[in-house]
């Protein structure tokens, strides 16, 4: 009797070698905090904007800066506005534009 297999998970490659790099789930990537600051620069918005926009206090920005871990909801409210400006998933996620290239193209 022949089981099915379930379809392999996308995962993300690294800069170097091209290798599926695993996250744990529930574990933030150390430069999140950086990344947030490359999303805002990337939308071209005041903190207090981005707060507004992802519809979280701009306090609850900072504490995320210096290290807390957004709940789900507010992870969501995120990603969901990353997806509305240019560069802002890559942004998110650690991309540089050359790398997201080199990616499509392989």
């Amino acid at each position: 009797m022949k089981t099915e297999r379930s379809a392999s998970p996308i995962l993300p490659y690294d800069r170097t070698g091209g290798r599926p790099v695993l996250y744990r789930s529930g574990v933030l990537p150390e430069d999140f905090p950086k990344r947030l600051v490359v999303l805002k620069e990337t939308s071209g918005l005041s903190w207090n904007g981005l707060a507004e926009a992802i519809g979280v206090d701009v306090k609850q920005l900072r504490r995320w800066r210096k290290g807390a871990e957004p709940c789900g909801g507010a992870m969501l409210s995120l990603v969901d506005f990353a997806l509305t400006i240019p560069g802002g998933v890559q942004a998110l996620l650690g991309y540089s534009s050359v790398s997201s290239e080199r990616r499509r193209t392989a």
